[in-house]
């Protein structure tokens, strides 16, 4: 259906991407397995090997500044570093060569495409260009951002602790407000991710809270572009992409999340759902809800 109901108007939805941020936060970690930036390789004998390609620490990195926030990969081509007097960018394509740049900021993230580079100090934001040796903008925002995110070559994406705002790069103009943030991601969720989907019609955005008996819970808010409406959902982690279906002519856009409701008392379940499709076209496809097997000392997660 279209419009909101006890049968939500897209099914459900959250984060399917084990983001950098959530899986920290939750799973704690010493800091020379933070500052390891590891290859994950699928293989026969188990489901996932890890295989260190560098150590940040041995770059010259301190200790201090690998942390969520500070240190940043929004793409397999940089690695980047907010350190006391600093910003380190480690070019993962270029033998992991090293570039240190005297810039003060309290945050920095690389474009995933191009050697464009976003800072942040405070509510003033930033964009250069690395190989033109240039800026290309600047803005003041009128509130703390408490999370960022590039998700797209040209889209900067500025999350606040009311709203959310997509910023181009192109052109001259200002971050543009694209909808407030819904109550069940309010002021005591802390925002770990955000998505876009690839025709920019849908924004998902995702944080975790405290729960009862130390739990993490996962909060997702899914907004509709065009509709303007928003549905609030219960899981972790969540994405879009598009596949091609047999016999279909037009491709799929779907959303896959991992749903786990506050109580736990339906579980983990995956869902695939399509989004987006022009109704005139046919029924929008959907897997069936399929329940996630998780080991008994770890329900609680």
């Amino acid at each position: 259906t279209d419009t909101p109901s006890s049968s939500p108007w897209l099914g459900h939805q959250n984060d399917v991407d084990c983001s950098f941020g959530s899986y920290y936060l939750q799973h704690p970690v010493t800091p020379s397995q933070l500052s390891s930036y590891s290859i994950v390789v699928m293989a026969a004998a188990v489901p996932i090997v890890f295989s260190e390609a560098l150590n940040l620490q041995q770059l010259g990195v301190p200790e201090g500044s690998i942390k969520h926030g500070l240190t940043s990969m929004s793409s397999d081509k940089w690695i980047v570093a907010v350190e006391p007097s600093q910003v380190t960018l480690v070019d993962l394509q270029n033998n992991s060569a090293v570039t240190r740049r005297p810039i003060q900021a309290e945050a920095a993230i690389m474009n995933p495409s191009s050697n464009i580079l976003a800072l942040r100090s405070g509510t003033t934001l930033q964009i250069f260009n690395l190989d033109a040796k240039a800026k290309l903008k600047s803005h003041t925002m009128t509130e703390p951002i408490v999370f960022w995110k590039w998700t797209s070559a040209t889209n900067l994406a500025l999350v606040t602790a009311g709203s959310v705002y997509h910023w181009s790069i192109e052109g001259d103009a200002a971050p543009v407000k694209m909808f407030d943030r819904h109550a069940s991601i309010g002021p005591n969720t802390q925002i770990i991710n955000y998505h876009t989907s690839p025709d920019g019609k849908w924004c998902l955005v995702g944080g975790i809270s405290a729960g009862a008996g130390g739990t993490v819970n996962g909060n997702m808010q899914l907004y509709s572009v065009e509709k303007k409406v928003s549905q609030p959902l219960q899981g972790h982690a969540g994405a879009f992409h598009t596949i091609k279906l047999a016999g279909r002519e037009d491709p799929a856009q779907v959303l896959v999340f991992h749903e786990k409701k506050a109580d736990g008392a339906e579980g983990h379940k995956l869902y695939v759902m399509e989004v987006g499709r022009d109704p005139a076209k046919g029924a929008a496809y959907r897997l069936a809800p399929t329940a996630i097997p998780v080991p008994a000392d770890a329900a609680a997660d």
